[in-house]
């Protein structure tokens, strides 16, 4: 799903820090138990926690569904970038 721009949409529900659903991923480029990293609308996303389990991704609608202890969630300024935006930075 695109908006105005031209840009590919996607939405992020964290459920009190222990589950967290995402639709709009394309893919999933590593996870392990401590770190998932997704490619999310334009946007390379890194989710960090601890006891990381991915409970669903479907490539065909974009849905994915994580459970464990999330810590952080970043955005990559662009994809590939290493360098990372905290959420925080979207509310300001």
């Amino acid at each position: 799903m695109s908006d105005s721009n031209g840009e590919i949409k996607h939405d992020v529900l964290i459920k009190s820090r222990k589950r967290m659903e995402m639709t709009g991923v394309s893919d999933v480029s590593s996870f392990d138990d401590a770190e998932i990293v997704v490619q999310a609308g334009d946007s390379g996303v890194s989710i960090e926690g601890e006891n990381l389990k991915i409970e669903k991704f479907n490539s065909e609608n974009g849905e994915l569904v994580l459970n464990g202890s999330i810590n952080g969630m970043f955005y990559y300024a662009k994809k590939g970038e290493k360098k990372k935006k905290s959420i925080k930075e979207f509310f300001k």
